[in-house]
């Protein structure tokens, strides 16, 4: 072995030396990971290898496919002769080849349509294997028996007797329905949808009024216990109140989507910091809950409400409330009408935070907001001395996102979130990677009320009486209900809005009329209508529209299999998290060669040393970081993502805010004003711009999983030290700028190669003369054109290699594009003047470019599209730019620029092409490139010698400055016209330079630029340039200029290979 294969074998050793059984799976039944990572995952990297494999390789399966699934393997399998790492199991895990191989197996099964019951054998075995996967699933996560949750139970006599019978004294696990969905978002919109959000209005006409109360440890309310009080309550025109979503900072986005509907129908949110929530006690939610309910006073001066009171015969008295009965028994002796009212309030608890691993300990919290559950009281008074007490009565459900933590931890519901939480949410790819799109919402299931209390009459519109029944009110809530309860007293509520319902969420539906009851609906015992209680179980029946995936739901039972042959959650957990600490070690010993730490750490990870955490809690296997250069400056975090697709092996992270705006903010401090200040400046979400104003915009994040291996976090250590690690090698500038633009250093530069490109990411059409726009520096119809698929995208040749076949060819005589591919016909289009058949349509359509939205006319119609689809293989048309042809004074640079990226006109030299092959050549990373690999306009011949070199190891041809890099001013002199131009900003470079544009084949140009060019995260290779003289102040522009790419005109100008270019020192 190599000194660093055996270094490198070395340090694998004593990791598992240290480790011993926490790694690897050596006691469970599929055995030690290293004897069968390779065989399962063929196209990771392989494990080093300690001792023989007991597992032979299996060939990949071969298959026959058409046209498009042909072009769909080969993307799949363009690098697999490069194996890859894989660092992002939070975002999903992979399925082994065994779990895809059961699948196939399972799939060939005749299962027919659930819905189809009653057809046959096919649709029993299909409701059998979703009753299966359900109970299995269950089995999983803990949920043993079918008993009812604790909280639930009427009083706490009841309460005390099941914990008298459990001689184990071990809380009953609650039971739980499940329902399956695509995924733990999907979960989450469906609570939201479905969750009773309620708001109430209770309002006193002018002879009525309202006495608010709170509830106390006696249940006992004083109504009007001195003369303030009286005074006080006596003034409130009405109450409000309303139901709370709460969630702590560190949440998904998905979790923060849900306050849209929450405030759609009327609730508030809360969002508070980790540590206030886990300190909360059920005084801080008897709090946020009172806070939830508002009123305004009744403008009456005291000696009014006083002269007011003297002739009522309520005088102040003491009344208790009694829900069972419904009656409230006050001390003068009066019953009194009792109405209940439930305000269901939301709390969202991540089990672990899919930013950085964080987990907390959530049961206080979860026991804090359940005995926080009170109650206010409304004593209500009308003119006719009718009394009426409201009891609004607040509860807590508890909500527990598990999509991160169940993929490598054990979660047991029920003993979780103090007694289990009322809903979860789980998503299985996260789990065992296949099937995507599946996962399950937990429902925990409530014991049914006693219901009490009189029926309150609906106020409804006379005109529709005779068609309202008990049954059809449960369907028309779509706006809120108003209900007088006595004389001058209103109550209003906002009950849930109409839902969507789809085959099997009905028990029975009328097509003509407004009728329909949800499905497994009960019937109120009360007064026999069809309805139910405000606070009572609804079945998830209702929520499942349309047929499940029952295939993917039959295939889970093989994957929880396989984790369960790898020893349980347990095992897996353990495996994983030893990876994590290892890890969190290596980064840790990591410094510049002036001793600055290269990586800074968030979450409880930074907590983490020396093999022991400092923290309470033991994070996930996820860990989120920053790298900083050697004066302490954030490296961002797209150049990491970038440089790490292009080393070897290809590691694949995660990078940005890993939606988790909350934890992000809070983990880089960012607030909120520089969040909206990046937003202003052009930062979205999902962008690649990693640092703004001199501080990171996200993170990059590492996840191990169930199938990682130590060679992973080897790798990811080894490219973080050899790129980013600085040892104290200094770049040396051999040349100044001034001395690189200085003529006499340099011999005369002329035009070699001149491209005009009519169609984006197309071939080159390569011309000797050619018009160059003096207004907007671009060449004739360069970039005019580009071919968009079905999502308004262009399509670009790094993701359709075949583009490389499709050459161009314009006559500026006849204004007729010529277009042509192998074993197809030439297509020609008319550039002139529009075809406005209707083959031919010029309406403008959207087309984004490189993510910038621009304007395009549809051209040649249906003819071009066709062709183009043809040669491609992928359904596409053909855009024109909408501006071109424009005659008047152009206002933007999409305008000047059609279809470019950035600027109109890319100039690159021979000689930096040449340094590039001299670095191609010494990697021994095979073909060299050419001009044309970079698409540029102009390619000049030059001996222009100078650039950086470091002092060690590196050869100075290698590290020389690419000439263009310098030149700020150029003047191109031809036989007709003088054009200049002036530098505008460098070309980053992206995968497509790895396309050779004659053979479509890729190569390795990008990551050897990443070797000498990168600067600032961004890939360099060629200069941009645009006209010296701004477009508004051009000379010689005749104003009936028509500008539409005609020979040159006016203001046109000629290029030409072969003329002179001279470098223009600034004044």
């Amino acid at each position: 072995l190599s000194p660093t294969k055996s270094a490198t074998l070395a340090a694998k050793i004593d990791f598992l030396e240290r480790m011993e059984s926490r790694y690897g799976y050596a006691n469970s039944k599929k055995g030690f990971i290293d004897d069968w990572r390779s065989c399962e995952f063929p196209k990771l990297i392989p494990p080093l290898k300690l001792r023989p494999s007991r597992v032979q390789q299996k060939p990949s399966p071969e298959s026959s496919s058409g046209h498009y699934c042909n072009d769909a393997i080969a993307l799949c399998n363009e690098s697999s002769s490069e194996p890859e790492v894989y660092l992002d199991y939070a975002g999903s895990a992979i399925p082994t080849r065994t779990l895809l191989s059961h699948m196939i197996s399972h799939h060939a099964q005749i299962l027919a349509n659930p819905h189809s019951q009653g057809g046959g054998l096919a649709s029993d075995r299909t409701l059998k294997l979703i009753q299966l996967t359900k109970d299995r699933i269950k089995q999983h996560f803990g949920i043993q028996h079918e008993t009812f949750g604790l909280d639930e139970l009427d009083n706490e006599d009841e309460y005390n007797k099941i914990r008298e019978d459990n001689t184990n004294h071990v809380t009953p696990c609650p039971g739980y329905q499940l329902v399956f969905t695509s995924g733990a978002t999907e979960s989450l919109r469906l609570i939201a949808e479905r969750f009773p959000w309620s708001s109430m209005k209770v309002t006193a006409d002018q002879k009525s009024r309202i006495i608010l109360s709170s509830n106390n440890n006696t249940g006992i309310l004083q109504s009007n216990s001195d003369a303030s009080a009286h005074y006080l309550s006596s003034q409130l025109k009405w109450v409000k109140a309303c139901s709370v979503l709460l969630y702590p900072r560190n949440v998904h986005t998905s979790v923060i989507g849900m306050r849209q509907i929450a405030l759609q129908r009327g609730a508030q949110f809360q969002c508070v910091s980790v540590d206030e929530l886990l300190g909360a006690t059920s005084e801080w939610f008897r709090k946020l809950t009172e806070g939830s309910m508002s009123y305004e006073y009744r403008e009456t001066k005291i000696h009014d409400a006083e002269k007011k009171d003297e002739g009522r015969k309520d005088e102040p008295g003491v009344y208790k409330a009694n829900d069972v009965s419904g009656k409230v028994e006050n001390t003068t002796g009066e019953p009194t009408t009792c109405k209940t009212i439930w305000i269901h309030h939301l709390l969202v608890l991540p089990l672990e935070c899919n930013f950085g691993g964080d987990r907390f300990d959530w049961s206080n919290t979860a026991a804090m907001a359940r005995e926080s559950c009170s109650s206010s009281y409304l004593h209500c008074s009308s003119e006719n001395d009718e009394r009426i007490t409201i009891r609004v009565r607040h509860k807590w459900h508890i909500l527990l996102d598990t999509a991160k933590a169940a993929a490598t931890s054990p979660v047991d519901l029920p003993t979780l979130a103090h007694g289990g939480p009322d809903f979860a949410v789980v998503s299985f790819y996260k789990m065992f990677g296949a099937p995507t799109g599946l996962g399950a919402l937990f429902v925990k299931k409530h014991r049914r009320r006693k219901q009490s209390g009189e029926r309150v009459t609906e106020e409804r519109d006379e005109t529709n009486e005779s068609q309202a029944t008990d049954a059809s009110y449960m369907t028309t809530y779509s706006v809120p209900k108003k209900y007088y309860l006595s004389g001058g007293i209103t109550v209003e509520r906002s009950i849930s809005p109409r839902q969507f319902f789809g085959g099997g969420s009905v028990d029975v539906v009328l097509a003509e009329k407004d009728f329909m009851v949800p499905r497994n609906f009960t019937t109120n015992l009360v007064n026999g209508s069809i309805g139910s209680d405000e606070d009572e179980h609804i079945d998830l029946g209702v929520m499942v529209h349309g047929t499940e995936h029952f295939r993917g739901i039959a295939s889970l039972v093989h994957g929880f299999q396989e984790l369960d042959d790898l020893g349980g959650m347990e095992a897996i957990s353990s495996h994983s998290t030893c990876l994590a600490e290892e890890l969190v070690q290596r980064l840790r010993k990591l410094v510049h060669d002036n001793g600055t730490t290269v990586v800074h750490l968030y979450g409880q990870w930074k907590s983490f040393v020396k093999d022991k955490m400092t923290s309470p809690n033991n994070p996930g296997p996820t860990i989120a970081f920053n790298i900083c250069d050697r004066d302490g400056s954030p490296i961002g975090y797209d150049e990491v993502s970038r440089l790490a697709t292009l080393t070897n092996p290809p590691i694949q992270l995660r990078t940005g805010c890993f939606c988790n705006p909350g934890a992000c903010q809070d983990a880089i401090s960012l607030s909120n004003a520089d969040v909206l200040k990046n937003y202003a400046s052009g930062h979205v979400c999902g962008d690649r711009r990693g640092v703004l104003n001199g501080l990171p915009t996200g993170a990059i994040r590492v996840s191990f999983g169930k199938d990682s291996i130590w060679e992973d976090l080897d790798a990811l250590v080894a490219f973080i030290e050899n790129v980013f690690v600085s040892r104290g090698e200094t770049l040396v500038t051999s040349h100044s700028p001034e001395e690189s633009a200085d003529p006499n250093n340099t011999e005369r530069l002329r035009i070699d190669e001149l491209y005009v490109f009519p169609i984006k990411s197309c071939s080159a059409m390569r011309v000797n003369r050619w018009p160059i726009d003096r207004r907007t520096g671009r060449l004739a119809f360069d970039r005019e054109f580009a071919l968009v698929d079905t999502s308004g995208s262009a399509m670009r040749l790094h993701s359709y290699p075949k583009m490389s076949d499709i050459h161009s060819d314009i006559d500026l005589n006849t204004k007729t594009l010529t277009v042509t591919a192998p074993n197809h016909e030439d297509l020609i289009l008319n550039l002139k003047k529009p075809n406005l058949s209707a083959d031919h349509s010029i309406s403008p359509e959207d087309v984004q470019v490189c993510g910038t939205l621009c304007k395009g006319s549809i051209w040649g119609g249906s003819k071009a599209a066709r062709w183009f689809s043809s040669v491609l293989g992928v359904r596409c048309w053909l855009a024109r730019h909408q501006d071109a042809g424009k005659t008047e004074k152009i206002s933007d640079d999409n305008e000047r620029h059609a279809y470019c990226n950035e600027a109109s006109l890319l100039l690159v030299s021979q000689q930096s092409i040449s340094i590039l092959n001299s670095v191609i050549t010494a990697q021994g990373w095979g073909r060299l490139v050419e001009s044309r690999h970079f698409r540029p306009n102009i390619v000049v011949s030059s001996n222009c010698q100078g650039g950086n070199e470091t002092k060690k190891q590196i050869d100075e041809k290698q590290k020389a400055t690419n000439p263009e890099d310098s030149w700020q001013q150029i003047i191109i002199r031809g036989s007709t016209d003088v054009v200049e131009l002036t530098a505008v900003g460098k070309c980053a470079r992206c995968q497509m330079v790895d396309i050779d544009p004659s053979s479509g084949m890729k190569g390795n140009t990008l990551r050897a630029l990443a070797q000498y060019r990168r600067d600032r995260g961004k890939i360099n290779f060629g200069t941009f340039f645009a006209p010296s003289t701004p477009a508004a102040d051009t000379k010689n522009m005749s104003s009936n200029n028509t500008n539409n790419n005609d020979d040159a005109s006016e203001g046109n100008a000629w290029l030409e290979e072969g003329s002179e270019v001279q470098q223009q020192i600034p004044r």
